[in-house]
């Protein structure tokens, strides 16, 4: 959304300003596994759970990680947004398209994109603007 923002005639001050700007519009969620047992937030979470982070904060746990799109997708940023769901390098191919039916399931408004980001870590990067 930035970089779709930057104007190669404009200066420096009014590209910042713009893609800053634009940045601020997007919602981003993600889905990793927790390494070790912790308490955080009151959620108590165990090795190997799944957990997404909505912009950073924990937004919830499971050990069903469909469960846990499920919940994403029907988080109110998602909802009516255009959705890129970037999927890991530890996701395959079938994994991905179950994820993409849960976000057009749950979002029918949002325009949904799937794309392998092949990122390690997280299963999911989600992105809503």
């Amino acid at each position: 959304s930035a970089l779709l923002c930057f104007a190669p005639d404009a200066s420096q001050e009014d590209n910042t300003q713009a893609m800053t700007q634009a940045l601020g519009n997007v919602h981003t969620s993600q889905i990793t596994y927790a390494a070790r047992n912790s308490d955080f937030d009151g959620f108590d979470i165990k090795e190997g759970d799944y957990l997404a982070l909505s912009e950073s904060q924990l937004f919830g746990t499971d050990r069903d990680i469909l469960a846990l799109l499920r919940r994403l997708a029907q988080d109110a940023p998602q909802k009516e947004a255009e959705v890129t769901v970037y999927y890991g390098e530890d996701v395959t191919e079938s994994q991905a398209q179950t994820a993409l039916e849960i976000f057009t399931a749950e979002c029918p408004n949002a325009e949904i994109t799937l794309l392998s980001g092949g990122q390690p870590v997280y299963y999911y990067l989600i992105s809503a603007e």
